[in-house]
């Protein structure tokens, strides 16, 4: 026997039995032993089992670890100076600096309604096509309105039932507008009013700011007798109205003009008006800049140093705001005299983003140094920790360089930061797993004497593990980066690459790392201690000394705390046996006999995972008969057990196994229903997404904007109506760049010339202005905002106008249409529209060049911004009128389409996000199947799993996201849908591979269930806690965006495991495969498939 307890140990040791369940055979089914004969397990000698002298078969894998044993210094500082060269790399040459924001980069460029935005945008870029450059028609300094610039106030009466159009709030308003108006620079930034045109424009001054104080402060020229001679409503009067409702009322009997002041609940007979606002325009184009909408972050950023820097620090000063640590001085809304006060401009905004998330992101710093102590108080050691830090941070830096210089992919925005958050977790999993595996190793009989057959052993287990989580999460990553918005894509590439680099970089720096922390780290401290008696540390053959108090001196595990109880045991059955019969060279040795002539060999190595000798030493266990393989199986005592591990083994195994499983079945199945249920209502946002939290100043003026009463001021949605353009062509352009948009493509037929054609064009602004629409998003029931009355922006009706001025006819002679239409645009009546028909550039003799695009403007009804929900039936509305105006266009005109231009692109994105979030779902769950039953070769655990990640699923979108939280389906839950899948398999593929791959004498699902979570439960539970740790550090970020997704991120880690630890082990208890189930195993035929393959080659 000692002679067989010898063959086995070298036979492992030397790689013929890698796998835990290669030393441990089944008891074979013509074995008839004695109980009393038994003390290990009776397994069959093989016949053809090598020699000492056989050279072993090793895998790859084995191979490397016994050369990280010869070598372990080489292996380790290989690795780590390749990461390390590939980072410095990166940073060297600045390909981790991550994109400046570009609103085309979330549009999606192979959609036709994009191709219709970019063609329009480029026409109108096309200077040295355009008339108005050849005939000098420049825009003016600042006579255009700056969107950017622009600063607004809204003013709030906090008192209920009080107007803000009272005395105290009206004194407010005026000190808050002298502040603005008086602060340096503002004359040299403001909108400016002309006389006359071109280069004979003479400059009035300042646009008057939209403002109730011009009608509450009106300056008023009297006679010498001292009546009023003129009233002026320019807010520069000294004294205050005294008839402040008659005010009020003038506003509300022109609710077209001066509506601008009321909100949506103003009520006519109280006059009680809740909120008000203020508009102070900025002009555009600057001095030095040629239009408008070319540089416009250029422009804003000089209005900013002229001006708007200066107004906001008066502003914080005037009402004591500052910012906290990490924090924005615009959380927080200031209030005086019963009144908020709230300003916005898209520059302080922007400003504000950039310092927001620079904030944001230094919390990622926090949820590096959380996990990293976690890591080290859950392994107990610090090297291990920062090993699996420094994999995790490297992770960035190293899947950058692929991704940049092995992709090719350009692109790297700041949505691609949340992928450190994600792999946090995912880096961490997968060092506890190989660390656990590595300690577990020390009770494995076959490997526990030697170090690289530990370290073989757990690179061969761990890499099974994780790699089977890799690929699933990294699939989820991959059908993400299947997204058609770029944006989404690129996140889900850079993520799938840092997935697969932690795993490669995890095989190949654990081994060395693990030879070196045995030779050096191991021996120098000790983490924790055995609890037991100094007899249970007693040294014996093959144990491990242990030091002067009693104490291992290696860091205590489930393995290390019932080696030396083993190995004693072991040592004592050996000296009790006969000596064993000596084996003929190259020979396996005999085995002994037991009473009935049977030959069997007693294998006392036969213990897997933490089941050691019976409790004969006096512990609370006892040893567990098997009925019908007639081997009594060794359990472990408890108390050796580290804390985790034993409340799973013990406590919480009793209860899965108890009647209260089918509770827990019957619980999850009702949540998995009620979860898809709630899924199913997820539709795309009713409302704008909100990017700030609400007591944000600049959310909180978004979200009050709506409750005002609709004017002429208010921004609607305008949209254009294109002849002559037919879309770009995309197919040179990388989609990675996204200021490459591709070239314009032309309308070949495109000839408005025809009087048929120019009648036709004339009416096709009366059609628009006379259309309907029933949709939610039309207000008044016209597509057009004032219906009939409606801004229409129609070059040929005013073409007509001109030449009857002229006394010429109208429609032209197609001969001399073209050289009519540039003499018009080229006059002071047709400056306005030199943008709205386009001319190529001018011929050298002369001539008059060809128009190569007409449009038509028109204010929607739609007001802006708008979500997809609201603004797909007001789009759809839009191409039907285009499409009828097509319908009865002549030949030459009948090709025109309309384009709302971000709106309408933005509204793609978010149905795309959307059948994003879909087809991701189905394939992940496809793939998510196929990869279990793959790595647990049977169906039926395959199957168990899988329904395990649908309920994580389902729970967080259906119960967390719509639920609790309910929320709609944005960007950051559409994000979140489909890698959480990724991020929810880890904990039921390793609790299914550990019941899978159980010892082949543990034939219940009892045995199997508690041996699974008895060895993975610790490294589930360490992993959820860190991935919780990590995502709940995006609680502190301030971006809205972020802290959803600390919820989504926390909510399926919490679900996942919820899923994992009590529904997977109770449906395994009850439902879980057996080794003998023929139908639902599939490892016969991958073994026959593997032979075959094998044959072949």
């Amino acid at each position: 026997a000692g002679a067989n307890t010898a063959a086995i140990r070298d036979q492992a040791r030397r790689g013929g039995m890698r796998n835990e369940g290669d030393a441990l055979a089944s008891t074979p089914e013509d074995a008839e032993v004695d109980a009393g004969d038994v003390v290990g397990e009776v397994v069959k000698q093989p016949k053809d089992a090598p020699s000492r002298d056989e050279p072993p078969s090793m895998g790859w894998l084995a191979r490397y670890c016994r050369h990280c044993e010869r070598n372990p210094w080489t292996g380790f500082l290989s690795v780590f100076f390749t990461v390390l060269v590939m980072a410095v790399v990166v940073g060297a040459f600045g390909l981790a600096r991550f994109d400046t924001e570009n609103d085309k980069e979330w549009v999606i460029l192979e959609d036709e309604v994009t191709s219709r935005t970019d063609a329009a945008e480029a026409a109108l870029k096309l200077r040295d096509r355009s008339i108005g450059k050849v005939a000098g028609a420049a825009i003016l300094p600042r006579e255009k309105e700056s969107e950017g610039a622009t600063l607004m106030f809204q003013f709030e009466s906090i008192v209920d039932g009080r107007s803000v159009f009272n005395r105290e709030s009206i004194l407010l308003m005026k000190e808050i507008s002298d502040l603005v108006m008086n602060t340096p620079g503002y004359a040299d930034v403001c909108q400016l009013a002309y006389d006359g045109e071109g280069e004979n424009a003479t400059s009035l001054g300042c646009v008057r700011p939209v403002s109730p104080l011009n009608y509450f402060f009106p300056t008023v020229t009297t006679h010498p007798n001292g009546t009023v001679a003129n009233v002026t409503h320019d807010g520069n009067g000294v004294d205050l109205v005294t008839d402040i409702d008659a005010v009020v009322r003038s506003f509300d009997a022109d609710r077209r003009g001066m509506g601008y002041f009321l909100d949506g609940g103003f009520d006519p007979k109280t006059l009680h008006n809740r909120m008000t606002r203020l508009k102070y325009p900025v002009g555009a184009p600057l001095r030095g800049f040629a239009d408008n909408s070319r540089d416009e972050e250029k422009q804003e950023n000089k209005v900013g140093k002229l001006w708007l820097n200066a107004v906001e620090k008066a502003l914080f000063e005037r009402f004591g705001m500052s910012a906290g640590f990490l924090s924005s001085p615009y959380l927080g809304i200031p209030s005086e005299r019963d009144t908020e006060v709230r300003w916005y401009a898209a520059y302080l905004r922007r400003q504000d983003s950039r310092l927001i998330i620079n904030y944001d992101l230094a919390w990622a710093f926090a949820s590096i140094l959380s996990v990293w102590g976690y890591m080290a108080f859950s392994t107990g050691s610090v090297f291990i920790a920062s090993l699996g830090m420094f994999e995790i941070l490297m992770s960035l830096p190293v899947s950058i360089f692929i991704y940049k210089l092995v992709f090719r992919i350009a692109y790297l925005g700041n949505i691609q930061v949340l992928s450190i958050f994600i792999v946090l977790g995912i880096g961490a999993d997968d060092v506890f797993v190989f660390y656990d595996a590595f300690k577990q190793s020390a009770l494995v009989p076959h490997v526990k004497d030697n170090i690289l057959d530990r370290v073989t052993y757990t690179a061969e287990r761990a890499s099974k593990a994780i790699s089977v989580t890799s690929f699933t999460t990294m699939m989820a990553f991959l059908a993400t980066a299947m997204s058609k918005v770029m944006p989404i894509s690129a996140f889900g590439i850079l993520s799938a690459t840092m997935v697969f680099f932690l795993f490669v970089v995890n095989v190949a720096f654990f081994p060395p790392a693990l030879m070196l922390y045995d030779r050096y780290v191991g021996k120098m401290c000790t983490c924790a201690r055995l609890v037991g008696d100094k007899a249970a540390n007693a040294e014996v053959p093959g144990s491990r000394p242990a030091s002067a108090d009693g104490s291992p001196t290696s860091t205590a595990t489930l393995a290390d705390a019932a080696l030396n109880d083993t190995a004693r045991r072991i040592h004592a059955w050996e000296s009790s046996q006969p000596p064993a019969p000596k084996a003929a060279p190259g020979k396996a040795p005999k085995a002994a006999k037991n009473g009935r002539g049977r030959r069997v060999t007693v294998n006392p190595f036969a213990l897997r995972g933490s089941y050691a000798a019976d409790g004969s030493d006096g512990s609370d266990d006892s040893s567990i008969d098997d009925a019908e393989s007639g081997t009594k199986n060794f359990v472990m005592d408890k108390k050796r057990l580290r804390p985790v591990e034993w409340f799973y083994r013990e406590p919480f195994f009793r209860f899965i196994k108890s009647p209260a499983r089918y509770a827990i079945l019957i619980a999850f199945v009702a949540l998995l229903l009620y979860g898809a249920w709630g899924a199913n209502k997820l539709e795309p946002p009713a409302q704008q997404e909100q990017w700030y939290p609400s007591d944000h100043m600049m959310q909180a003026f978004a979200n009050k904007r709506e409750a005002f009463a609709s004017s002429d001021e208010d921004r609607v949605i305008v949209v254009d109506v294109f002849w002559g353009l037919d879309g770009m062509d995309v197919s040179r352009v990388n989609r990675w760049k996204p200021a490459e948009r591709g070239e314009l493509r032309l309308t070949e037929t495109f000839d408005a010339s025809s009087p048929e054609a120019q009648t036709h064009l004339a009416g096709a602004c009366d059609d628009l202005a006379a259309a309907t629409c029933d949709a939610p998003g039309c207000e008044g029931g016209t597509l057009l905002r004032n219906g009939a009355a409606a801004r229409v922006i129609c070059p040929m009706r005013d073409f007509a106008k001109y030449q009857s001025a002229l006394n010429r006819t109208f429609p032209a002679a197609k001969e001399s249409f073209a050289r009519e239409m540039y003499e018009f645009l080229s006059s002071k009546h047709g400056k306005f529209l030199r943008k709205h028909v386009g001319f190529e550039a001018a011929n050298a003799d002369g001539s008059v060049p060809k128009m190569f695009y007409y449009r038509v403007t028109a204010d929607s009804s739609l007001n802006y911004p708008a979500v997809a929900r609201t603004a797909r039936p007001v789009f759809e509305r839009w191409e039907s009128v285009v499409d009828g105006i097509n319908a009865k266009a002549p030949a030459g005109v009948n090709r025109a389409f309309s384009t709302g231009y971000w709106s309408w692109t933005w509204m793609k994105t978010q149905e795309a996000l959307v059948q994003n979030t879909v087809q991701g779902l189905l394939l992940c769950f496809v793939m998510a199947f196929v990869v279990l039953v793959l790595s647990t070769a049977d169906l039926r655990a395959g199957f168990l799993a899988t329904v395990a990640i649908a309920g994580t699923v389902t729970t967080v979108m259906g119960v967390g996201v719509h639920g609790i939280m309910g929320w709609d389906l944005g960007i950051g839950e559409s994000i979140a849908a489909v890698i959480l899948i990724g991020l929810s398999v880890d904990y039921c593929v390793h609790l299914a591979n550990a019941y899978v791959e159980a010892p082949a004498w543990m034939t219940t699902r009892e045995r199997r269930t508690q041996h699974a979570l008895m060895i993975m439960g610790i490294s589930i539970t360490a992993s959820a806690v860190t991935t919780v740790i990590s995502g709940s550090i995006l609680w502190l970020c301030i971006l809205k965006f972020f802290s959803k997704f600390a919820f989504l991120i926390t909510a399926t880690i919490a679900s996942s495991f919820l899923w994992s630890v009590f529904f997977l082990p109770a449906a395994l208890v009850t439902f879980g495969p057996l080794p003998d189930d023929r139908w639902s195993n599939l490892k016969p035929a991958f073994n026959a498939i593997g032979a075959r393959l094998t044959c072949r080659r």
